[in-house]
């Protein structure tokens, strides 16, 4: 019998630190066995095994959301016990830490509810200074993006090898290839946002909308896409998603055009041209929103 061990997935590769000095990698290989976990529950949803609820009129909640979330706590509790853990579906779960890790167990619920394989594993750690360390992993995919503030942004291809990533500008929006998503609630619809989509899909040359914010990020970070927005979004959709764009040399902002995306609901995303020309479309709808609204109440 063999007893040979499966490859290093890491073999030759830097440890990708931490200023605390901690490896990154643990991080990757504990949310790439999550990962494992999900595609678990993905046969048992295709055996018709697997129980959905329902958060909202469009919102789902699975036993797999629930499943990811709980290994992801507890491993990351079990690397960084002096750290803070928020995860989308119990909120604030580890408190005290002055470093917060913002988690998405599983970013796009519906997608993965109904068979489709574009949803993902979002984790992101966040310090006074913003945004330190994000991971992103799509499991059906087998595919991981992860960044460190200052360091830069790699990408684990399906076939296994890592690339760090540097995106080059498109000076163009008729040759732009961009991405969006609206939210279960279709708030912004009140505000402009699908003659924004209509406006935008005469000027760009295609958009795709994934329904998984993090993997539309991971994938602007990549250059598949050269811009994202999206309105009505929480911290746990872009805390790993907004650092992967930034170290590999894009811009990020909210819709208004500040720094406050991870909180502020709106996000503005892509290669540094067609940030600017997406954000000019943007700004209108984003300063509707924000203006008070009795029928939101």
């Amino acid at each position: 019998m063999s007893t040979d061990l499966p490859p290093d997935p890491f073999a030759g590769q830097p440890d990708w630190r931490l200023p605390c000095q901690s490896s990154l990698r643990p991080v990757i290989s504990l949310i790439e066995e999550v990962g494992d976990l999900l595609l678990g529950y993905r046969q048992r949803l295709i055996e018709g095994e697997l129980s959905i609820e329902k958060k909202g009129f469009r919102d789902l909640v699975t036993e797999a959301d629930h499943a990811s979330e709980k290994q992801l706590v507890s491993g990351l509790n079990h690397l960084f016990p002096d750290d803070s853990i928020y995860s989308e579906e119990s909120g604030e779960v580890i408190e005290g830490g002055e470093r917060r890790w913002i988690i998405d167990p599983l970013d796009g619920t519906t997608n993965f509810s109904h068979g489709h394989p574009f949803f993902s594993i979002s984790v992101g750690l966040w310090d006074q200074f913003g945004p330190l360390a994000a991971i992103v992993h799509a499991p059906v995919f087998g595919e991981s993006w992860w960044a460190i503030r200052t360091q830069g942004c790699w990408h684990r291809h399906l076939t296994g090898g890592i690339t760090s990533l540097q995106l080059s500008d498109n000076q163009e929006m008729s040759s732009a290839f961009l991405a969006t998503g609206f939210s279960y609630a279709r708030r912004e619809l009140k505000h402009g946002a699908l003659e924004l989509f209509g406006e935008m899909l005469q000027e760009a040359r295609e958009i795709r909308r994934g329904g998984s914010a993090a993997l539309d990020l991971a994938h602007t970070a990549c250059g598949v896409f050269d811009g994202f927005w999206e309105f009505c979004l929480a911290p746990h959709d872009v805390a790993a998603g907004g650092l992967l764009i930034l170290e590999a040399g894009g811009v990020v902002t909210d819709g208004q055009g500040g720094s406050e995306w991870l909180h502020g609901g709106s996000i503005v995303a892509g290669v540094p041209t067609i940030h600017e020309m997406l954000l000019h479309k943007v700004k209108p709808v984003s300063s509707a929103m924000a203006q008070p609204d009795k029928s939101d109440s």
